[in-house]
């Protein structure tokens, strides 16, 4: 998978397309401005020389991150400003848009815990059909938006302060276009659209990628806008005495890519005359996401120039005077603009009523592009978008329309997710599932929501939930569920040499209706007030009774009744969820409330706590966990093992015993993890680390005997985009001792 994202990386950063474009007037100074990612801060030094010599400018043209830095440049950024905002991106977040688990609504944060595998899939038209790059580019074209806010959303590009040309493929038909005018912050992100990284861009009813494919260095754009210099700056690299290796077909497929690339950039090398001037750093060591590196990057390009010397002295000598400085008028008047409607273009299967509602509080504002960014995000994190962009538009003196475009993911409205899960431990049972999620939001305009969850394996689940909002974090949640687990049954983990024998297996099921209203308090917490009625089974493959015999020569009998416990009543949650991940968080909160009382069937009374804490201290990471449980059962089966149960044992709950070995109507357990973050995970923030678990608890039946219970863990593990994978080794108390693997979605009861 990490291999996977470098190709695509390299496709995005090389970028390109190769066609003609209408020559225009006007020599001078032509400034060419290659693509290659983070390599493309090479490209601030020679600007900050040309702009230090007096050298006049006459076009500026840019592909892929040439284009970035160009357009940036031309709109009326410093150098210094776009190294700042650039240089402080954080490519996984803005590049590729991944989400942070925080942004996420709380029910989408839920979701993840069920489906941690990070691909989403729809039909759409009859039709399987996934997204359309590793990333929206909805980030990047957000902030490109935001920098360029001063200028009309339709500017002619000649009017910039230096005259500005983006290189895009068009998609349709693979020819070259040069954007002269329109949305300068669009031609910026169509020029960096890598097939199968960034999603492509639609302009005025055409779709258009990266224009690295074939013109990663245009040159001969710049001939044809009539320079009479061309400055080219070149972040490509020369591979003498180097034959890559042919091991895989992902290396011959990015091999294959590489050559594309080189041989449209030596077409256009080729074309440079000897007034020319070619600026070419050597960045071999410099990867395409290393945006952190800027100022060193910088540094760089400015050796390369040193090289340079006296061709840059020349230049000046010939070509000084002031910079173009563009006629383009501004967005604003310079007047304070009042937001006085919200009109959404764009939906289809969504509401338009469901976007406006997230502007209702700029209603009646003054603008702001921060106060507009913020709330696009949300929309965006919201998960049925592909893109979201603005406008705005003067219906009278000084208050304007904010037009909000929304571009719907094209893979909908059936969204489907799958999970995964495998599980082993020493002398416990194997466990493994698959899983299927389905979600069909906006059945009716106010956004009802059918989800169904589908599992097998040895934990089977199917379930059906309706969620109907009623307004703006209030709802109301319907759902039909049936869950069943198989499960080892042991003797009591304190008998002496027996505590980790199986007797038997036992098939532990739940089937649930219910209905919650739920009232959302902020996008990380939720209180759920509600009637459930559950069927709890307990089905043994043995006996009734079973006989354990002692080291002594005694006998130990244990009761083992098969059981159904009924009831109906009502049930209270209190959920709030700020961790930044679901198994491994580095910091933030959980806590999780809930109490069901019994009306009518048997007489169950259950109240479960759970709560975890997480503290960061640079790669250090320290876990704090309590959990509490209390069950009041009246159902025929007194201190035996029953379906209305608490049950430890496990990774994280008292990891020297096996999973469910420690069973009772009674239960504390409090736990400490360290972490060590080994590594960070590049691009797919697939963290791994080296941990430890200190655990305290015990569970046990009302009115028996029982003692706290410790136990110790060393492990290794990954929080990985399928779920968590850990190993590990566990000791506890009277010399119990266990080892387990986990991949994918955790198990438990």
């Amino acid at each position: 998978m990490r291999k996977w994202l470098l190709v695509a990386v390299l496709v995005l950063w090389h970028g390109g397309a190769w066609g003609a474009s209408s020559p225009q007037s006007g020599p001078g100074v032509v400034v060419v401005l290659a693509g290659g990612g983070a390599k493309g801060f090479a490209h601030l030094a020679v600007l900050r020389r040309l702009e230090r010599d007096g050298v006049r400018i006459s076009r500026l043209v840019g592909t892929s991150m040439g284009a970035v830095i160009g357009g940036l440049y031309a709109s009326g950024m410093s150098t210094d400003d776009i190294e700042r905002v650039m240089g402080g991106l954080d490519p996984a977040k803005v590049a590729l848009d991944q989400i942070d688990r925080l942004e996420l609504p709380l029910r989408a944060r839920e979701y993840q815990r069920q489906y941690p595998i990070d691909l989403e899939f729809g039909i759409r038209d009859g039709q399987l059909s996934f997204a359309r790059g590793v990333s929206d580019g909805q980030r990047f074209l957000a902030l490109l938006q935001q920098l360029t806010a001063h200028l009309p959303p339709h500017v002619n590009f000649d009017q910039l302060r230096i005259p500005f040309r983006a290189v895009a493929t068009r998609y349709r038909d693979g020819e070259l276009t040069v954007f002269r005018e329109g949305p300068l912050h669009l031609a910026i992100r169509a020029s960096m659209a890598a097939p199968g990284v960034f999603a492509p861009v639609e302009v005025n009813g055409e779709t258009y990628v990266d224009g690295g494919l074939v013109a990663n260095l245009p040159i001969e754009v710049a001939l044809q806008e009539g320079a009479s210099v061309v400055v080219a700056s070149y972040l490509g690299q020369q591979e003498e005495g180097h034959e890559p290796a042919a091991g895989n077909a992902l290396a011959v497929a990015n091999r294959m890519l590489d050559i594309l690339i080189r041989q449209n950039e030596r077409r256009n090398l080729a074309l440079l005359r000897e007034q020319d001037l070619l600026v070419q750093p050597q960045l071999k060591e410099v990867g395409f996401t290393d945006f952190r590196r800027a100022p060193e990057i910088v540094a760089m390009g400015e050796q390369a120039i040193r090289q340079q010397e006296e061709r840059f002295i020349r230049l000046a000598r010939q070509w000084s005077g002031s910079l173009h400085s563009g006629q383009v008028a501004p967005a604003f008047d310079g007047r304070e603009i009042v937001i006085e409607q919200v009109r959404v273009t764009g939906t289809t299967h969504t509401q338009e009523g469901f976007v406006s509602a997230e502007f209702r509080a700029l209603k009646g504002q003054t603008f702001s592009t921060s106060a507009v960014a913020r709330v696009i995000d949300r929309l965006y994190t919201s998960g049925h978008f592909e893109r979201v962009s603005y406008s705005l538009e003067q219906i009278k003196d000084g208050r304007y329309a904010l037009v909000v475009d929304v571009q719907e993911k094209p893979y909908g409205p059936h969204y489907f997710k799958t999970s995964l899960g495998f599980s082993a431990e020493r002398g416990g049972i194997n466990q493994f599932a698959v899983g299927m999620g389905y979600r069909r939001p906006w059945l009716n305009a106010s956004g009802l929501e059918l989800a169904v969850d589908a599992q097998a394996g040895t934990q089977t689940e199917l379930g059906v939930k309706l969620y109907q909002p009623l307004q703006p974090g209030l709802g109301i949640q319907t759902h039909v569920r049936y869950q069943s687990t198989l499960w080892p049954v042991y003797p009591p983990a304190d008998l002496p040499a027996h505590g980790q024998d199986k007797l038997a297996y036992a098939l532990l099921s739940n089937r649930s209706a219910g209905m919650d209203l739920a009232q959302d308090w902020g996008r990380g917490a939720v209180l759920r007030v509600g009637w459930v009625a559950r069927q709890l089974d307990y089905q043994l493959d043995t006996a009734s009774t079973v006989g354990v015999p002692l080291q002594d020569g005694s006998i130990y009998s244990l009761t083992l009744d098969q059981q159904r416990v009924r009831y109906a009543g009502w049930r209270l949650q209190w959920l709030v969820d700020k961790l930044d991940s679901v198994s491994f968080p580095e910091h933030g909160h959980y806590v999780n409330a809930v109490a069901e009382h019994a009306l009518t069937g048997a007489e169950v009374r259950s109240h479960a706590f759970n709560a975890r804490w997480a503290y960061p201290y640079r790669t250090h990471v320290l876990n704090l966990g309590l959990n509490l449980g209390h069950i009041q059962a009246q159902s025929g089966c007194v201190g035996c093992r029953s379906a209305s149960a608490l049950y430890l044992g496990g990774f994280q709950n008292m990891g020297a015993y096996r999973m469910g070995q420690l069973v009772g109507d009674r239960l504390v357990h409090a736990y400490m993890t360290y972490m060590y973050r080994w590594s960070d995970g590049g691009l797919l923030r697939q963290k791994t680390f080296l941990g430890a678990v200190a655990e305290a608890g015990d569970v046990w039946f009302a009115g028996q005997a029982h003692a706290t219970r410790y136990s110790g863990t060393l492990f290794v593990a990954v929080d990985s985009k399928i779920g968590d994978i850990y190993v590990g080794l566990a000791r506890g108390t009277g010399g119990m001792t266990n080892a387990f693997v986990q991949l994918g979605r955790r198990f438990g009861w």
